[in-house]
């Protein structure tokens, strides 16, 4: 069972599992249109995530960490050798989205393990929301999680 961390803020909190808001703006791994739910394998990740993707001015905001356990048969893992051309592109490359994609519509397992834009060697995680293994997550109530003010 390996352990997960997604933080957002404290209003989506109780969605945040859901999918809709890769689904609605994509994310680096799937375009608009296909749900999904990103994960950081360490809480300092997760807020690393946070730091580079969000305007100063939300850093004061009022966030939600949760842990999510996720058994080991149900991850699958890629290498950076396996990852498509341009996949750590700024922003995500169609070429990143379209192996999102095509994995996340292919439903072989609940999660892929991908290298870390941020510190490729530390990994995220991508939860097919859709996939039916998904009621084996164990999921966390939500807790609160501050921010340094110096961000």
């Amino acid at each position: 069972m390996a352990t997960f961390y997604r933080i957002v803020q404290a209003e989506w909190a109780r969605n945040a599992m859901n999918g809709e808001g890769a689904w609605l703006h994509g994310g680096r791994w799937n375009p608009p249109g296909l749900h999904a739910v990103y994960l950081a394998e360490s809480r300092a990740l997760a807020a690393l995530e946070i730091i580079v993707h969000a305007p100063r001015e939300v850093m004061s905001l009022d966030w939600r960490i949760i842990e999510v356990e996720v058994p080991d048969e149900l991850i699958q893992a890629v290498s950076r050798a396996g990852l498509p051309a341009g996949w750590q592109a700024l922003p995500s490359s169609l070429t990143a989205q379209n192996f999102g994609a095509k994995w996340l519509r292919g439903r072989r397992a609940l999660a892929l393990k991908l290298p870390s834009v941020i510190i490729p060697e530390e990994h995220s995680l991508m939860l097919n929301p859709r996939h039916e293994d998904v009621v084996k997550l164990r999921v966390s109530k939500p807790k609160e999680f501050r921010l340094d003010p110096r961000f």
